[in-house]
C-alpha cells in the first residue's frame, strides 16, 4: 500500500473511531431525524464551499449525477438505518453486523465487477470479524424485539456496501470531492424529507453539546471523512475500504480505555490481536 493511500487509511480509522461517540451526543435531547437533517445541510454547504474553496466545479452531466445519486442515496438511506436501529440493538451487536460490511462488498464486487474475493481477503474478514465478535462477546444479546432493528441495520449495511462497489465500477475517474459534495447536496434533501414526514418537534434551542457533536460530523465525519472514503474506493479495491469497518468498532473500544482509563479485559486483547492480524494477511496481499 502506498504511504499517502496508508495515511488516507489510518486518518478515516481515526474519524469513524470518534463517530459513534459524535452521534450518541448529537441525538441528545433531539429528534434523531432532525440531528441527521442539521448534519447533512450543514455539511452540505461545506461541501460546496471546499469545492469553491479549492477552485473545482459540481458536474451535472449524467455519469456525475449517477454518482452522486449512488453515494448520497446509500448514505442517507444507511445512516437512517443505523440510528433507528439503535433504539432497540445493543452497540456491540451493532458493530459485529456492520462488520459483515467486508463479506458483502465483497459479494458485491464478485458480481459486478468480476473481481472475486482472494484466499486471503477471505482468511482476513474471518479473522477480523471473529475478533470484533470476542471483543463485544458481552454485549450480542438480542431480544425478540430487537428482530426488526437488527433486520434494518443489515439492509443499512447491505445499501453501503453495494453502494461502494457501484462507485467503483461507474465514478473511478471522477474527483472524490465533487463526488462527496454533490452526494452530501442528496443526503441534505433526503434527510430533509425524513424530517418532514416524521413531524418531529424543532425544539427551543440545540443543546451546546448536541450542536458541537453535529458540527464535528458534518465538517470532519461527513465533508472530510466521506472525501477521503471516496477517494480510496476509487484507488482501492472496495473489499480493502470495506474492512475499515472492523477496525473502527475496536479502536473505538481502545480510545475509551485510553481516554477514560477504563480497564482491559483478556477478551479485548484477544479480539483486537485477530482484527490485526486479518488486517496485516490484507495489507500483504494488496502488495502482490
Amino acid at each position: 500500500m502506498k504511504s499517502s493511500l496508508a495515511s488516507g487509511y489510518a486518518l478515516l480509522i481515526v474519524i469513524w473511531s470518534t463517530t459513534a461517540l459524535a452521534i450518541k451526543w448529537g441525538v441528545s435531547g433531539i429528534p434523531f431525524t432532525l440531528a441527521l437533517m442539521v448534519r447533512f445541510d450543514l455539511a452540505a454547504m461545506l461541501g460546496l464551499l471546499l469545492l469553491l474553496w479549492r477552485k473545482q466545479s459540481l458536474p451535472l452531466d449524467r455519469a456525475h449525477c449517477r454518482a452522486y445519486a449512488i453515494a448520497g442515496i446509500a448514505t442517507a438511506l444507511s445512516m437512517l438505518c443505523s440510528f433507528w436501529a439503535a433504539q432497540f440493538i445493543a452497540s456491540g451487536l451493532i458493530a459485529v453486523l456492520f462488520g459483515l460490511a467486508p463479506l458483502a462488498t465483497g459479494l458485491f464486487a464478485a458480481r459486478w465487477l468480476d473481481s472475486p474475493l482472494r484466499r486471503a481477503e477471505w482468511l482476513a474478514i474471518l479473522l477480523s470479524l471473529s475478533g470484533l465478535a470476542i471483543i463485544f462477546s458481552q454485549h450480542l444479546n438480542l431480544s425478540p424485539a430487537g428482530l426488526p432493528g437488527m433486520a434494518v441495520l443489515l439492509l443499512g449495511m447491505t445499501l453501503q456496501s453495494g453502494a461502494a462497489v457501484l462507485l467503483k465500477r461507474y465514478a473511478s475517474t471522477q474527483s472524490a470531492l465533487s463526488v462527496n459534495a454533490g452526494a452530501l447536496l442528496v443526503c441534505a434533501g433526503l434527510s430533509t424529507a425524513f424530517w418532514l414526514i416524521s413531524s418531529a418537534p424543532l425544539p427551543a434551542a440545540l443543546p451546546g453539546r448536541a450542536l458541537g457533536a453535529l458540527i464535528y460530523l458534518a465538517s470532519i465525519g461527513s465533508v472530510l471523512a466521506f472525501s477521503l472514503y471516496y477517494w480510496l474506493i476509487r484507488e482501492c479495491r472496495p473489499i480493502s475500504v470495506a474492512l475499515i469497518s472492523l477496525i473502527t468498532p475496536a479502536s473505538s473500544l481502545w480510545l475509551g480505555h485510553w481516554l477514560n482509563h477504563e480497564t482491559v479485559q483478556w477478551h479485548e486483547l484477544a479480539g483486537t490481536a485477530l482484527i490485526m492480524l486479518g488486517l496485516g494477511l490484507q495489507i500483504l496481499q494488496s502488495r502482490r
